[in-house]
C-alpha cells in the first residue's frame, strides 16, 4: 500500500474544511424529497464492524472520520447486514432486496442478473451522472453491480488467470483518487459510489497505522480507510463539491476476530459480522442525531431515494426510514419493527454443509440449523447463552416468519443441468445429481458449528502455504480430505497446492477427483479446465470448459480460459466470441483485452492485435505481457521503434522477462 504521510496532512487540513457546526436541537422531521436535486455520495468500508467505530462505542480512536461525521449527521444505532460476503452484501444494498430475490448469495460463483430496478439505475432515470469505485475482485464489473452506472472504475489492475491466494484489491487512496477526479468534472447532479476494501483480511496497513496498530493490525486498516476518506472529503469541501451533497457511510458486513472460533466472516452469522455502521450526513437538511429503532441495509436504497425525491418504481424488501427521522417511533428500540432476514450460504454452496439462515426481531435471533440457535440479543448481545431448547415458545413465531420468507424465496442452487450436459458429464466420470440439493436432509454432522475446526485447519493450511511451508499445508490437506472425504474444497486446495509446485499431473487428478465427489460444480471445472490446457491437453481441456459454461452460464472465468484453449487449437473465430462474451460482462479487463490481443497476433491479424493491446495497457500500464505483444506487433508492421519501446517497458516492469530481453537482442538493442 502507499505511504500515508500526506494523506495525515490532508486529514488535519481536512478537519478545519469540511465541518459543520452540530446543531444541539431536536432532530426535525424531513419531509419527502427534502434533498431533492442533492448529489449522492455513498461509501461502503468493507468488513467494517459496528464496534470498531467510535460512535458506536469503540475506545480504539481509529475512526476519527466517521465519528465526526455521525457527531454531526444521522447515526442508525442498530444495522444489520444479510449476508456477511461483499458481493451479495453489496447487492442488497443497491437492490433493496434480500438474496433470494436479487439472485446473488455468495462471492464469484454468483452475478446480478440486472433484472432488478437499482439505486445506480433509479438516479440515472432521474438525471443523475453516475460512478463508482471499487476496490477488489469480489464486486468487479464481471458480477453484475456495474448495472445503471455510467462509469464503472474496477481498475486495480490485471486479474490472474486463477488459483491465487492473494486477493485483487487496491488500497484506499487509489479507489478515492480517481473518484474525486470524476466528481469534480460534473455539472450536474451526481452519485458516486466508493468502495474501500482495506479492513479486509490479510491485514497489512500501511505507516504509520502499522506501527500505531501493531498489535490490531486490523483496526490499523480502519484507521487508514478513515484517513483516506478525511483527505476526500477535505478535497471535496474545498472545491464546495459537498455544499448540497448527501454523504451516506455504510459497511457490507463485520469481522468475527476469532468470536465463535471463526478467524474472518462469511461462515457464521453472528454479530460480530451482521452489525454494521450506517451514517447519514447533510448538515444542510438533516440535524445530528441517532435512530435507535432497528434498521438493515436492505432499507438503504429506499431510504435514501426518499430523501431525494426519486421513485423507484419497484416492490422492495427494504423500506423507507425517513419517516422515523425526528419522531418517537425512530428514537424508541422498543417500537414497531421490521424483521431482518439473513444468511450464510458459502459453506453450504462449497462445502455442502447444512445452509444457514435466520431472522431477527424485537431483540430475538433465530438462527435455522441442524443445530438451531435462539439468543435474546437485549440480554445476551454476544450471543453465547442458546435458549432454543428452553424457549421453544419464544421461537415458533420467528420459525413462521422465516419459514414464510424462505418459501417465497428463489432458492439458491445450481441450476439443474440439461440432458446433453449430463450425458456429457456422466461419460467424464463425473458425478451429477439426480435431485435437487433442496431435497437432502442435513443433520448435526452438517452444522457449521461442528465443522468448524475443519475451516480452521484448512485457513491454517492456507497461512502454511502462503507463509512458504508447503510441505506443512500438504499434511493439513491430506489429513483434512482423510477425515472428512466429501469436503472438496480441501481436495481444490490440494490440487492448487501441486499446481503451485509444479506438480501439474497431480493437480490435475486432484480436481478431477474432486469434481467426482458431488454434483459437478462450475469453478472447479473451469479450473480443471484450465490445468488441462497448461498440459497441452487442448481437446480435454475445450470439452472440460464447455461444459462449466453450460452448468454455470455466468463463470465467467470459463469463458475467458475456453478462449484461451481455442487460441491454442487455432479456433480463432470460436476464441474471439469467448472474449468478447466476457468483454459484455466486463468491458474494463486489462486481461481479457490482453488475451484477445494475443489471439489477434497469433491469427496474424496485427493491427487489431494493436487495438486491442493497447487497450489492455491504457487499462492495466503495468501489464507487461501485454507490453511485449505490442513490441511483436509493431515490429511486424514495420514501427521498430515503437516496437523497442514497447519491449523496454516491459522489462521495466518485469527485469527477468525472457521473451522481452529476447526479442530487444533479436533487433541489436542492448539492455
Amino acid at each position: 500500500m502507499m505511504r500515508t504521510t500526506r494523506i495525515a496532512l490532508v486529514a488535519c487540513l481536512a478537519a478545519a474544511t469540511w465541518a459543520a457546526c452540530a446543531r444541539r436541537a431536536a432532530v426535525r422531521p424531513i419531509e419527502p424529497g427534502a434533498l431533492r436535486g442533492a448529489n449522492l455520495l455513498l461509501v461502503t468500508i468493507d468488513t467494517l464492524r459496528a464496534d470498531h467505530v467510535g460512535a458506536y462505542g469503540s475506545a480504539r480512536g481509529a475512526t476519527p472520520t466517521l465519528d465526526r461525521l455521525a457527531r454531526e449527521g444521522l447515526r442508525f444505532d442498530e444495522v444489520r447486514a444479510h449476508v456477511p460476503l461483499t458481493l451479495p452484501s453489496h447487492t442488497t444494498i443497491m437492490t433493496g432486496l434480500y438474496p433470494m430475490a436479487n439472485g446473488v448469495h455468495d462471492n464469484g460463483s454468483f452475478r446480478f442478473n440486472g433484472s432488478h430496478p437499482t439505486l445506480a439505475g433509479a438516479l440515472r432515470r432521474a438525471g443523475y451522472h453516475t460512478g463508482a469505485f471499487v476496490g477488489a475482485f469480489p464486486v468487479d464489473a464481471r458480477f453484475g453491480l456495474n448495472v445503471g452506472f455510467d462509469v464503472y472504475d474496477d481498475n486495480y489492475g490485471s486479474r490472474p488467470a486463477g488459483g491465487e491466494l492473494s486477493q485483487l484489491e487496491r488500497p484506499a487512496e487509489q479507489v478515492l483518487a480517481p473518484a474525486l477526479n470524476w466528481i469534480r468534472a460534473q455539472s450536474r447532479p451526481w452519485f458516486a459510489w466508493v468502495h474501500l476494501y482495506d479492513p479486509h483480511d490479510p491485514y497489512a496497513p500501511p505507516e504509520p497505522y502499522r506501527s500505531r496498530y501493531a498489535s490490531d493490525l486490523y483496526s490499523g486498516e480502519i484507521a487508514y480507510a478513515d484517513a483516506a476518506l478525511a483527505g476526500a472529503l477535505g478535497q471535496l469541501a474545498e472545491a464546495g463539491m459537498l455544499d448540497r451533497t448527501l454523504v451516506c457511510i455504510a459497511s457490507d458486513h463485520g469481522e468475527s476476530l476469532g468470536e465463535h472460533g471463526e478467524r474472518t466472516h462469511g461462515l457464521f452469522a453472528y454479530d460480530a459480522t451482521l452489525r454494521v455502521p450506517w451514517i447519514l450526513w447533510a448538515p444542510f437538511a438533516i440535524d445530528p442525531g441517532v435512530i435507535r429503532r432497528p434498521a438493515r441495509l436492505v432499507d438503504l436504497m429506499p431510504t435514501v431515494l426518499d430523501l431525494l425525491g426519486v421513485e423507484t418504481h419497484a416492490s422492495l424488501d427494504g423500506r423507507s426510514l425517513r419517516p422515523f427521522i425526528g419522531t418517537a417511533a425512530g428514537t424508541n428500540k422498543a417500537t414497531d419493527e421490521d424483521g431482518s432476514y439473513f444468511e450464510a450460504l458459502n459453506a453450504n454452496l462449497t462445502r455442502n454443509w447444512a445452509p444457514l439462515t435466520g431472522i431477527v426481531t424485537h431483540g430475538m435471533k433465530l438462527i435455522d440449523l441442524p443445530i438451531p440457535e435462539l439468543y435474546d440479543l437485549s440480554a445476551d448481545p454476544h450471543e453465547q447463552h442458546n435458549l432454543y431448547a428452553r424457549r421453544r415458545e419464544a421461537a415458533a413465531p420467528l420459525e413462521h416468519e422465516l419459514d414464510a420468507l424462505v418459501t417465497h424465496g428463489a432458492v439458491a442452487t445450481p441450476s439443474r443441468v440439461d440432458p446433453d450436459t449430463e450425458q456429457r458429464l456422466r461419460s467424464l466420470g463425473y458425478v451429477v445429481a439426480p435431485v435437487d440439493r433442496r431435497a437432502r436432509t442435513f443433520t448435526g454432522r452438517d452444522d457449521p458449528k461442528t465443522l468448524i475446526d475443519l475451516q480452521n485447519q484448512l485457513d491454517a493450511a492456507l497461512d502454511a502455504l502462503k507463509n512458504g511451508d508447503a510441505a506443512r499445508s500438504e499434511a493439513n490437506l491430506k489429513a483434512l480430505v482423510s477425515a472428512r472425504p466429501d469436503f472438496t474444497i480441501a481436495r481444490e486446495r490440494l490440487a492448487f497446492l501441486y499446481h503451485e509446485t509444479g506438480r501439474l499431473p497431480a493437480a490435475i487428478d486432484a480436481l478431477e477427483t474432486a469434481s467426482k465427489v458431488g454434483a459437478p460444480d462450475a469453478e472447479v471445472l473451469a479450473t480443471l479446465g484450465g490445468y488441462l490446457q497448461e498440459a497441452n491437453e487442448l481437446d480435454r481441456s475445450a470439452a472440460t470448459l464447455e461444459l462449466a459454461t453450460k452448468i454455470n452460464p455466468d463463470e465467467i472465468d470459463a469463458y475467458e480460459k475456453l478462449g484461451i484453449t481455442y487460441t491454442r487449437m487455432r479456433r480463432f473465430d470460436a476464441a474471439e466470441r469467448q472474449f468478447r462474451r466476457v468483454l459484455t460482462v466486463d468491458p474494463t479487463s486489462p486481461t481479457t483485452y490482453n488475451n484477445l490481443g494475443s489471439m489477434f497476433l497469433t491469427a496474424n491479424r496485427n493491427h487489431e492485435a494493436i487495438e486491442a493491446l493497447s487497450k489492455a495497457v491504457q487499462l492495466d500500464p503495468a501489464l507487461a505481457n501485454a507490453h511485449n505483444g505490442l513490441g511483436v506487433a509493431y515490429a511486424r508492421i514495420g514501427e521498430l521503434p515503437r516496437a523497442i519501446e514497447e519491449w523496454r517497458k516491459a522489462l521495466a516492469i518485469r527485469p527477468d522477462f525472457a521473451d522481452a530481453r529476447e526479442n530487444l537482442s533479436r533487433v541489436g538493442v542492448e539492455q
